[in-house]
């Protein structure tokens, strides 16, 4: 292979990424089930929210959508107020999406119909996925790596806040999120179902990553390092550690990606 058809396999390898993320970004899995909400399909279809929220309750109303297939929630707009909005099942997108309208309803109804084949897409690799018994085992010894990292990181809190510490209670989410930005490329704060969606060699990485996080902190307060110091060695080690084995896209290695034609 030469280097300039290298150089087009990941640029192309790159863009498939790119619009698997923003489809997944769109249409999100949910207890097992792809979902939306009337707040992306209004930015999808151009239309306002509250346009959009007047045909979806005319819709609910009369029972067009049925009312297992949609739930009210509620989000933080741009100036900080909550509003509420709609979380909709495949089926109740699907059904309304011609009620909608606004100026790019062509383009966005390909968008979501795209999402939804997508999002179903990743629940089948999923279910495969987890029926594997690498995968299983790995689950499992990941399971066993994360209660002893938070067992660690529990006696690290309490250490600090013998040393004055106000705020070591964070330490649970920072650690958590130096992991995740160190192994993988991800953007945006990651889900309580995130490790689900990991491969059996991620699941190991991240493993392995936690049990550098439970001995650097042992052996930081049996050295009697102070808290914050301990916690940035404990973050280094980690950086170091995912600097050997490489960044990956949460789900897929880098040899699936190499792989991908």
């Amino acid at each position: 292979m030469t280097a300039a058809s290298a150089t087009a396999k990941i640029v192309r390898n790159a863009e498939r990424i790119s619009v698997s993320q923003s489809l997944a970004q769109i249409v999100v899995v949910s207890h097992g089930a792809p979902t939306t909400t009337s707040v992306l399909i209004a930015d999808l279809f151009g239309r306002p929210h509250k346009n959009v929220l007047q045909s979806l309750d005319g819709l609910t109303a009369d029972g067009t959508i049925d009312r297992l297939d949609f739930k009210p929630i509620f989000y933080t707009d741009e100036m900080n107020r909550e509003q509420r909005a709609y979380q909709l099942s495949e089926r109740a997108a699907l059904i309304s999406m011609p009620f909608i309208g606004g100026k790019k309803s062509r383009e966005g109804q390909r968008t979501l119909v795209d999402a939804f084949l997508a999002a179903r897409d990743e629940i089948n690799r999923l279910r495969r996925m987890h029926t594997s018994p690498d995968w299983q085992q790995a689950r499992l010894e990941g399971q066993t790596a994360r209660r002893d990292e938070t067992d660690a990181i529990k006696t690290s809190v309490d250490y600090a806040e013998s040393q004055g510490s106000r705020s070591a209670s964070k330490y649970y989410l920072a650690i958590t999120k130096a992991t995740n930005r160190a192994l993988f490329l991800v953007n945006t704060a990651v889900g309580k179902d995130f490790r689900q969606g990991l491969s059996a060699q991620q699941l190991a990485a991240v493993a392995m990553a936690e049990r550098i996080v439970e001995r650097s902190l042992m052996e930081s307060m049996s050295a009697k390092t102070y808290y914050k110091d301990a916690y940035r060695t404990a973050a280094d080690r980690i950086r170091q550690f995912a600097a050997l084995i490489g960044q990956s896209v949460p789900g897929r290695t880098p040899a699936m990606l190499e792989g991908t034609k």
